[in-house]
């Protein structure tokens, strides 16, 4: 299965680089971003990565009547009882910076420092299809920010086996063992598309 184009129903840029990292060429064409291509706003009203981003892909879909990929993810922290979870771009207002002041000053004196990422992807192809996958990315909460790379979280997230955090490694290890990059996997795999 090939797209000459497909829409990345995401307004956040740091998600569209690294998809446009790592989707294969022989996959798609060209990747559009979607606040270049329109204006839509899609509430994220699901209680599952799956449900928001499925609500995005079929939304974008419609509206621009182009195959759009959505994901929605989230950061989920055991000693948190998996908070942030799928409120995680919500669970404070403002930045990034403020969203990581937040979650350290949470786990002040928590042990237990266990964390993994989880994305899930949905394809929509208009009035056609809709398929979604999840992948996940298992890791520990650092008790400082770290690294110029990444956004959101990834300055606090230590993947299991590096020595550092999400914006400390390079962006294409980064992209290779991320959550987005493992959720990617399986909807390639389930499309039957071969690798770059």
């Amino acid at each position: 299965m090939f797209f000459e184009a497909l829409l990345l129903a995401t307004g956040n840029r740091g998600k569209y680089e690294e998809f446009r990292a790592i989707l294969p060429r022989s996959f798609v064409g060209r990747l559009l971003f979607a606040p270049e291509v329109g204006g839509l706003a899609v509430e994220e009203t699901g209680d599952s990565y799956a449900v928001n981003a499925v609500l995005k892909a079929r939304a974008w879909a419609e509206a621009s009547g182009l195959p759009s990929l959505a994901d929605d993810s989230g950061l989920e922290v055991a000693a948190l009882g998996g908070l942030p979870g799928v409120r995680s771009a919500r669970i404070v207002e403002g930045t990034d910076e403020d969203r990581n002041r937040w979650l350290l000053s949470q786990m002040e004196g928590q042990g237990d420092r266990r964390a993994r990422f989880v994305a899930a992807l949905a394809l929509s192809v208009p009035e056609r299809w809709t398929l979604v996958c999840e992948g996940e990315c298992r890791g520990r909460i650092a008790e400082h920010p770290s690294g110029g790379g990444g956004f959101g979280y990834d300055p606090l997230f230590w993947p299991d086996g590096f020595d550092g955090s999400f914006a400390d490694i390079p962006p294409e290890t980064k992209n290779a063992v991320s959550h987005r990059a493992a959720a990617l996997r399986s909807l390639l795999q389930v499309l039957d598309v071969e690798g770059r």
